[in-house]
């Protein structure tokens, strides 16, 4: 999720109803030894917008005392809820560095940059982590009970390792078990993909919530979807006019945070996500990648809608959209 998880998008999640978020990765070497302002866009991996809820600084390093000085920087600037330390990411360039989920083969060193953020902060502090690097090292068990006992206020565990990357099943009685091992609020992650996964990955795990990523890229409304299930309530279905008014209001606030350029670029991946389905989506989605400006972005999407609209065909048509790059779990079958 990083590149992804920025205050704009952040902030289109909680207008659904998401409970909480992270930041995108913050590095702690680049943190931990920065003397001078930082840079535009450094400082924007830490920006917050008004209406974010329950905010947590996601933490990535491997080395104890840089951990823990970012620890007390992030404090220090007085805008988040908690620090999040992440042991979950298993992308090779972050790995490579022997951080995130790296730290997963070496659990004496996952201890100490542990212990040093939870001494450097009076906010609460988070984990993020998967099984284990492979199938032989499992050691999640051992570093949430470590959690606990540090007095973490949660944990988030991905219930596949490393070397599984995104792909194949999630262990659920490996995970309902270490859920099982501490008192301390556990939420489940991984392959949910809808509201209805979300409601049996609860009930299969024990956990206390779920942690949702890749799935929110296409549809921000998950938050909502599992509050209505979780009611009793039926789905509302997220039309065409819905999707393009999250659209504007996502370029919107990215065009706030960056250069505007940029941001409208760099929608182009949520434009595919959030369009696909749609009649005539696939010509759309051509014209906005010639554009560069919001203004013209905008005017693109609202007469894209109009056309739709005059012909009543506002709705989503699955088979136009055929294909997926999230994995599908249905819990109920195992």
């Amino acid at each position: 999720m990083d590149g992804m998880t920025r205050a704009s998008f952040r902030r289109v999640c909680f207008d659904y109803g998401a409970d909480g978020a992270t930041t995108e990765m913050i590095q702690s070497l680049a943190l931990g030894r920065a003397k001078r302002k930082l840079s535009p866009t450094f400082a924007e991996t830490m920006a917050r917008l008004p209406g974010e809820g329950n905010l947590a600084a996601q933490l990535i390093g491997s080395v104890p005392a840089m951990m823990g000085a970012s620890a007390r920087k992030l404090t220090d600037l007085g805008r988040f809820n908690a620090i999040d330390i992440n042991m979950g990411c298993p992308a090779r360039t972050v790995v490579g560095s022997g951080n995130g989920s790296a730290l997963l083969k070496n659990p004496t060193l996952a201890m100490e940059v542990m212990r040093a953020v939870r001494e450097s902060t009076d906010l609460p502090v988070r984990l993020k982590l998967r099984l284990g690097w492979d199938g032989e090292h499992i050691t999640a068990p051992e570093l949430v009970a470590y959690a606990e006992a540090l007095g973490f206020e949660s944990i988030t565990l991905h219930g596949r390792t490393r070397m599984q990357m995104y792909s194949g099943k999630v262990d659920l009685p490996a995970m309902r078990a270490i859920i099982g091992s501490v008192s301390i609020p556990v939420f489940a992650n991984g392959a949910v993909t809808c509201a209805r996964d979300a409601l049996s990955f609860l009930e299969a795990t024990g956990a206390a919530g779920v942690s949702i990523g890749r799935a929110a890229l296409k549809q921000p409304w998950i938050f909502e979807d599992i509050r209505r299930l979780r009611a009793g309530l039926p789905l509302r279905e997220h039309n065409a006019g819905e999707r393009v008014q999250v659209l504007i209001r996502l370029a919107t606030l990215a065009c706030g945070l960056r250069p505007e350029a940029v941001a409208i670029s760099e929608m182009r991946k949520f434009s595919g996500w959030l369009l696909a389905g749609l009649t005539n989506a696939p010509e759309l989605l051509t014209l906005l990648n010639s554009i560069t400006t919001l203004d013209a972005y905008r005017e693109a999407l609202e007469r894209y809608l109009n056309k739709l609209a005059q012909t009543g065909d506002i709705h989503i048509h699955p088979e136009k959209d055929p294909s997926s790059s999230l994995d599908t779990v249905d819990y109920r079958r195992r």
